[in-house]
Order: structure tokens, then C-alpha cells, then sequence
């Protein structure tokens, strides 16, 4: 697919890391030329130096004959303008990065009336992922399927846990519930397991169920911490905002520290609930003054990485049930892996994840399939893909046990008319059908690729 990313900044390189892996052709437009020089000397992509928003320079990137163009630049109003402009030049499909709140609560008008397409808002999408985390602190990410009750919820095996020593296929008479481990990730190795495969302290397993079952399988499992009640925002950004609304809509007691006080009078008058404290808080004695040894919840949400993990850091050491903290720069993603593991969120990764399942979703013949959502586990080289099961699709009305499945497949959970439940051999699949799909070290890019020799395809452009 030839795609062309407008914006080299974090967020644009993100989404050109993950286009390239993937094997599309990339055109990434920015006027900075160093930008540009620091993604050539890494990234397979073709480098055009100007304004994203000017005729010229998108005719010089050929954007008109893009399948994709992705506006990600620093400046909405740019974002807006560069997606208008390509869409009337001739690209098929375009996608808006937006960070100003107004553009949100706009979002359907402004689609009707520049004739949008796709658009995200990277503060929110982390705001999201930390309020689905802190509803389940046992947990390190919690996905969502859209329009089911299906969740993955991701967590580490800590020493003294039930589940170690178990073999998966003894899970649901020790743990009495239907819930699915779709991958453990050991040693920095991630797989899908069989039913002999027996956890082990350390691993770092995605299980998918029912948000019901799930917590009734943590309860089994000694692993339940009850959601957080009382949490502490460090910084008051664009995140904490939605953060906090996201928090005071379910009853979280939201506390936020910040330091200017023309963003603090911005948080009085746009937060219902949430306590206001204008001070420093790298300063530790700030941050006992404002409950943080009562708190259950700490995340760190200023504009410097150094601040959040060290503070984050702070937090769990005096004993804090969850912390949390953003993160931009990647290399200090993979530092904390090793050092702090389970504590960062970055929101270029989860934009750049979201990017990938729309564009694995533009891939597919909508006759035979089309992909819901897109979820990467583990080390990202296992994903979970929800497919609606097309007309022509080659396993609409046939039984799992009679399908030749691919070595790495695993048919997780069947959606039918808004019902989910985990499928077993005798399961025929109908059109219509939602399925989840998890996948090790290959990608699909229909639901027929599932099967060994029909409707397979090993790349489509």
C-alpha cells in the first residue's frame, strides 16, 4: 500500500516504524529537514522536504495517488487542510491526527464539512488506556472489542501466584471459569500455547473472556486488586484532562498536581470534580501533602520523561497500589522494560497500533472479511484481530474442527448476535460472525488466510 505520513515528529515516526515493518511504501513529508535526515538514516521511506498543507509539496510527495495519507503533524489546523486538500487530489483513504479538545466535540461537522475521513486523538487514546488499566490494576494493558463484552487483559505471573506450575488445559476446572490465554511471553520469547504448556513466575500472559469471567478468574487466581478510588494525576495536560473526566464518569476521587497556575485556572473551569493543587510536584514533600500515601493511583503526566519515571518510580517505592507513567521517547520505553517493567504507556505506540488495524482493514475484500479491531500482545509479534465473517468467505458455514488451520492460529472467541462465547471444534462459523483471531509471527490480511491452502495470500501490496 503506498501511504504518505504528513509530520516527522514523534508521533509520524511512530506510525513510519510501524508502516515500514509492516512492508507498505512511505512518503514522509515535513519541513524541517533534519527531521526528515534523522528518519532517513533509519527508516525505508522517501523523504520530501515543505509545507504539508501547500499544493506543492503534495504534489510533490504524490499524494493524489496515495492509498493512504495520514496528516501528523504538530498543528491540527494543518492536519485538517493537508487531509482536505489530498482527499480532493485524488487519495483514496486519509486520516487526521488531532490533539485540540474543540475538535472532538466538533468531530461529525468538521468530517461533513471538509469530507474527512478516519481521525484520532492521540491524548485521548492514552487517557483511555490508562483509565481501562486502572479499572483493572492487576493488569498491565485491558483491551476492548468494540460492541461485545469481550475484553484481553494482559498481566505478569508474580512469585507466590496461583497460577504458576498450572497447565493451561487444567485452567478452567482449577479456576472454574471460561476464559482463553491467547499468548505468554517468556524469556522475550512470545507464542501462542497449547494445552500442555504450563505457567510459569515471570511470564507475561493475555487472556481473553468476558469482563464478568475475567474478574471472576483474578478472584480464583489471587491475582483481583479491586479498581483504584483515589487517584493522583502529576501534570495537567491535555491526557490528565480527558483522564480525569474519563476517572469522575465511573466515581474516581481525582486529585492533579500542577505547577502553572494559568493551566490550573484552565483545570478549575473545565473539570467537575477533580481537586486542583497548583505547586511543584518533583517536589516529594508536595506530594505527601497531597495524599500520595493514601492514594491508590499515581500517574505521571508532565512533559519530561526524566520527571515521570523517576517520580513513578518514587511512588511504587513507598508503596502506592498502581503507577503509571507517559512516556514519548522510545529507548526509554525499552530501558524500563528491563528496570520498571509494566508502568509506561507511550501514546505514539497506541496511535501507531490504531493506524495499523485501519490500514489491515482497507486491505480486505469486504465481501470476504473485514477487520473490527486489531490488537498487538506480548512483544507485538502476536496479535488478536476481530473479523466479521463475510458472505464468500471460505470458512462461512463450515465446523473449526474441519478447517485446515495454519500452524499459529488460534480462534479465540466467536461474537453471534451480540453474544460471545469461546468456540470449540463443533463450532460452524456463519456469516456475520465476529471473530477473534490471534496470530504468532505472521499476519493476516484476510479471514481465509487462516486456512493452510485456501484463499491464502502471503502479501498483498
Amino acid at each position: 500500500m503506498k501511504i504518505v505520513i504528513a509530520g516527522a515528529g514523534k508521533i509520524g515516526l511512530a506510525i513510519a516504524r510501524q508502516m515500514c515493518a509492516e512492508g507498505h511504501d512511505i512518503t514522509l513529508i515535513d519541513q524541517r529537514q533534519d527531521r526528515l535526515d534523522k528518519a532517513l538514516n533509519s527508516l525505508d521511506v522517501i523523504g520530501v522536504c515543505g509545507n504539508c498543507s501547500a499544493l506543492s509539496t503534495l504534489h510533490e510527495a504524490e499524494a493524489g495517488s496515495a492509498d493512504l495519507f495520514i496528516a501528523a503533524a504538530g498543528i491540527d489546523e494543518a492536519n485538517l487542510l493537508a487531509c482536505r486538500l489530498s482527499g480532493k487530489l485524488g487519495a483514496k483513504h486519509t486520516v487526521s491526527i488531532l490533539r485540540n479538545p474543540e475538535y472532538m466535540e466538533d468531530l461529525d461537522l468538521l468530517k461533513e464539512a471538509l469530507d474527512l475521513g478516519f481521525s484520532l486523538h492521540p491524548d485521548y487514546v492514552a487517557a483511555e488506556e490508562i483509565s481501562r488499566v486502572l479499572q483493572f490494576p492487576a493488569a498491565v494493558r485491558v483491551e476492548s472489542f468494540p460492541d461485545c463484552e469481550l475484553e484481553i487483559v494482559s498481566f505478569r505471573i508474580e512469585e507466590g501466584c496461583r497460577l504458576s506450575g498450572i497447565p493451561l488445559r487444567q485452567l478452567s476446572s482449577r479456576f472454574g471459569q471460561k476464559v482463553l490465554v491467547c499468548s505468554v511471553e517468556r524469556n522475550g520469547n512470545c507464542r501462542i500455547p497449547g494445552g500442555d504448556f504450563v505457567l510459569s513466575t515471570g511470564d507475561f500472559i493475555s487472556v481473553t473472556g468476558t469482563s464478568t469471567d475475567l474478574r471472576r478468574f483474578f478472584i480464583s487466581a489471587g491475582v483481583y486488586r479491586k479498581p483504584v478510588k483515589n487517584v493522583i494525576l502529576l501534570g495537567g495536560s491535555r491526557v490528565a484532562v480527558h483522564l480525569a473526566r474519563l476517572l469522575e464518569s465511573t466515581g474516581v476521587d481525582v486529585t492533579i498536581i500542577e505547577k502553572d497556575p494559568e493551566r490550573c485556572n484552565y483545570l478549575v473551569e473545565h473539570l467537575k470534580s477533580a481537586d486542583i493543587h497548583c505547586a511543584d510536584g518533583a517536589d516529594t514533600g508536595i506530594l505527601q501533602l497531597t495524599g500520595i500515601s493514601r492514594a491508590d493511583g499515581f500517574v505521571t503526566l508532565t512533559g519530561f520523561d526524566e520527571d515521570n519515571i523517576i517520580l513513578a518510580m518514587y511512588a511504587a517505592k513507598i508503596g502506592v497500589g498502581k503507577v503509571l507513567s507517559k512516556v514519548n521517547n522510545q529507548k526509554f520505553m525499552a530501558l524500563l522494560e528491563d528496570v520498571f517493567p509494566d508502568t509506561a504507556v507511550s501514546p505514539q505506540a497506541l496511535i501507531a497500533e490504531r493506524i495499523a488495524g485501519y490500514v489491515h482493514a482497507l486491505s480486505l475484500a469486504p465481501e470476504k472479511s473485514t477487520i473490527e479491531a486489531l490488537y498487538y500482545l506480548g512483544d507485538r509479534s502476536v496479535t488478536a484481530t476481530e473479523f466479521v465473517v463475510g458472505e464468500q468467505a471460505a470458512c462461512a458455514g463450515r465446523k473449526i474442527l474441519e478447517m485446515p488451520l495454519r500452524p499459529g492460529i488460534l480462534i479465540a472467541a466467536v461474537i453471534r448476535r451480540g453474544r460471545s462465547f469461546p468456540p470449540d471444534g463443533q463450532t460452524a462459523l456463519e456469516p456475520g460472525d465476529k471473530v477473534i483471531v490471534v496470530t504468532a509471527n505472521c499476519k493476516l490480511w484476510d479471514l481465509d488466510d487462516i486456512l493452510i491452502s485456501e484463499g491464502r495470500k502471503e502479501h498483498r501490496p
